[in-house]
């Protein structure tokens, strides 16, 4: 294939009622795909999926699942379609924060059973770790400005940059007084957002301190494989292809920021120019597109997208025989 391909799956956030319904109806791999999930977890991922409510789709563990589950359901269908891995059509995969268990799965390094047990786990121990805190978004200040930001919330609590998605966004989490404070001073730092998420865990930061550590208790006696192509990690925003590496990098990334920006101003060092978003919305399409890196990008939230995807694959393919 002429153009270097990578994959990219969501995380928590792009989840909606009928996310998947009409891949499900679709493609039979697709409805196998929930299936097998849905054993794994012992519920119906598919209705929570498709029918909610939204309280049960927006339950952490629930709503990984379901994300994990559409996103695989969809990497499934490009298998399918062109009879080979999905690893072995893509020169890199990253997903964002929970994202990671999608990518790690479809580049051959963690089995189906466990990423769906790890995600169940994760979101257990993120929700008893919770303490008094959330997250928060601001979009239009640069990184100095958000860290005054959090100075001026120094008083109120505890504060951090969890996410860096873009040159001028971000995602703070940390105590709600704090966060508050954040959001009132960006404001008066002229941000075009700055508001709440409607998010009850302080992800990516020291207050899951307590969900790191029983992460990796979890962990210890798990065997994951190398990848079979390139990764990128939220840790280090580069490649990460030790396994023992990849484990580590999974725990500490609950204490530690997502370093989204990063990975996608590497890709024209590596010539990747193709991204395809694999799983809910279009999140990650939009953000790769305002970066500037020389990389096209098209989301597969929709069916129609979805065999949009398959035709221009198709057509790579061919060029570069």
């Amino acid at each position: 294939m002429q153009e270097k391909i990578i994959f990219v799956f969501p995380g928590q956030g792009a989840q909606y009622i009928g996310m998947g319904a009409d891949v499900w109806h679709d493609f039979a791999v697709a409805r196998y795909t929930f299936q097998e999930v849905s054993d794994i977890a012992k519920r119906d991922m598919a209705h929570i999926c498709f029918h909610g409510p939204q309280t049960e789709l927006n339950t952490p563990e629930n709503t990984s699942l379901a994300i994990f589950a559409h996103s695989v359901a969809i990497a499934r269908v490009i298998e399918a379609e062109f009879g080979m891995p999905l690893y072995k059509i893509a020169y890199a995969m990253s997903g964002h924060s929970m994202g990671q268990y999608s990518a790690l799965h479809c580049v051959g390094s963690m089995t189906m059973q466990d990423a769906v047990n790890l995600l169940s786990a994760r979101s257990s121990y993120m929700s008893t770790a919770q303490g008094n805190g959330g997250m928060a978004a601001i979009v239009g200040l640069n990184k100095a400005q958000v860290e005054q930001c959090l100075v001026a919330a120094a008083g109120q609590g505890y504060a951090q940059i969890s996410n860096h998605n873009a040159a001028d966004q971000f995602v703070i989490s940390g105590h709600n007084e704090a966060l508050d404070t954040v959001v009132q001073t960006a404001h008066n730092f002229g941000a075009r957002i700055a508001k709440r998420l409607n998010v009850a865990v302080p992800a990516h930061c020291a207050l899951m301190a307590g969900a790191e550590k029983m992460l990796r208790v979890r962990m210890e006696n798990m065997q994951f494989e190398a990848p079979r192509t390139n990764w990128f990690s939220n840790q280090t925003a580069g490649f990460m292809s030790n396994p023992v590496d990849i484990s580590d990098a999974l725990c500490n990334q609950m204490t530690n920021g997502v370093r989204w920006l990063e990975i996608m101003e590497s890709f024209p060092k590596y010539n990747i120019t193709r991204a395809y978003e694999l799983g809910p919305g279009r999140a990650l399409t939009g953000l790769i597109k305002r970066a500037g890196v020389g990389c096209a990008a098209r989301h597969t939230d929709v069916v129609s997208n979805v065999k949009i995807v398959l035709k221009e694959i198709q057509d790579q393919m061919v060029q570069g025989r």
